[in-house]
């Protein structure tokens, strides 16, 4: 798939870490479209030092910060701006609220799954070294975690499966 092949006002990004979101969604800023992500958000708020949170906390932050990122799409989407969420959307829950939000807002969002296998998935966050927010450590433990509890996209949902992105 091409990133050319693509006419949406928003794209939503769906995948683990490591499976190219970020990569693709630079790849449709260049395009036009205004990338909002969640990493960066989060990085600009508690920089290197999330990660040496505790994990309840963690989860706290993350979940004010996805109702930032939730507020910041609904804003660009009545501005009538492209938008592409460089976000894991890991959970269905997380992906019919969104979905929600940009229906509310008038908007059919494409929602662009990154099937990544774990080896792969491994082996990219391995080369990770903690310098910003798309380089954030990953240890084995987490990604194990992040890989057993994602759940894909169901053939219900509206979505395209990408491979073979990098």
């Amino acid at each position: 798939m091409l990133h050319s092949d693509i006419d949406s006002p928003v794209i939503l990004m769906c995948g683990i870490s490591g499976s190219g979101k970020t990569y693709f969604s630079k790849k449709l800023e260049e395009k036009g479209y205004k990338r909002l992500s969640l990493d960066e958000h989060i990085w600009s708020l508690y920089g290197s030092g999330f990660s040496s949170f505790p994990s309840e906390r963690r989860k706290l932050v993350f979940m004010q910060a996805a109702k930032e990122m939730d507020q910041q799409l609904a804003e660009s989407i009545d501005k009538g701006e492209k938008v592409v969420l460089d976000s894991t959307m890991c959970k269905r829950i997380k992906r019919e609220r969104t979905l929600a939000l940009c229906r509310e807002h008038g908007v059919e969002p494409i929602f662009i799954y990154l099937e990544t296998p774990l080896p792969l998935l491994s082996e990219r966050l391995s080369r990770r070294r903690g310098t910003g927010p798309n380089d954030q450590i990953v240890s084995p433990e987490d990604l194990s975690s992040f890989y057993s509890n994602f759940e894909p996209p169901l053939s219900s949902e509206p979505h395209i499966v990408a491979t073979n992105l990098m």
